[in-house]
């Protein structure tokens, strides 16, 4: 598993906060948003995420592009501990975060 990230996003930290929690083993990719113009601007990186932005998890042929639905598929693939309640209301609260 992949974690393309930039140290000073928040969304991108949001996801790094849930795979500690979970203490899923990943791989940490650093994509620097401002060196050299921006390497989330690179081919390469498009080739991930056509908008560009942080972050990006790939785990095997699965390329999630946005934390909360990063968040959700660790919270699905990885149940315990659970980050989200379980009731609807208690959800919505948390994604309203």
């Amino acid at each position: 598993m992949k974690l393309y990230t930039y140290w000073r996003s928040s969304s991108a930290y949001r996801v790094r906060i849930a795979l500690n929690l979970k203490d899923v083993e990943y791989e940490s990719v650093p994509v620097h948003l401002v060196k050299d113009g921006g390497q989330q601007k690179s081919a390469e990186y498009l080739k991930l995420n056509p908008q560009g932005l942080v972050p990006v998890l790939v785990d095997g042929d699965t390329v999630l592009r946005q934390s909360l639905a990063i968040i959700e598929y660790l919270d699905e693939k990885y149940p315990r501990p659970p980050l989200l309640p379980e009731s609807a209301k208690g959800r919505a609260r948390v994604r309203g975060l």
